[in-house]
């Protein structure tokens, strides 16, 4: 995590360095995608933040967990059978609607889809 570092000068002309934590929307949280139970193995991706789903080669496929740093917000994963939205919280914690089928790791840092291919999701 870094931080930035604020110079403070004190009235006798010292200069104090302190901590300051970055704004809580500007937070980069390591958030763990494994979509090893998809099967068999397809690319994925979650657009803005990985390569286009068309571009992913062998770094992005199911059968390998992934660790993404990931701002709060609305994200997408993506596959070319499906896909579904899921949130990131201030505390680095997912959030998603309806998928508890499919789906696992609502308020951890892990997203753990589970869903083959054949199965639909809806939202």
């Amino acid at each position: 995590m870094r931080t930035a570092i604020v110079s403070v000068m004190i009235a006798a002309g010292v200069t104090l360095a302190v901590d300051q934590p970055k704004l809580p929307l500007a937070q980069e949280h390591p958030i763990v995608i494994n979509a090893t139970a998809i099967v068999p193995p397809r690319a994925w991706s979650v657009p803005g933040v990985t390569e286009p789903l068309q571009s992913v080669r062998d770094r992005m496929m199911t059968d390998k967990v992934a660790t993404l740093k990931l701002r709060p917000g609305r994200y997408m994963f993506m596959t070319t059978a499906f896909s579904f939205e899921f949130l990131v919280n201030l505390d680095g914690k997912l959030d998603y609607r309806n998928l508890d089928k499919c789906v696992e790791g609502r308020g951890t840092a892990t997203l753990v889809v589970k869903c083959r291919i054949s199965q639909q999701i809806v939202q």
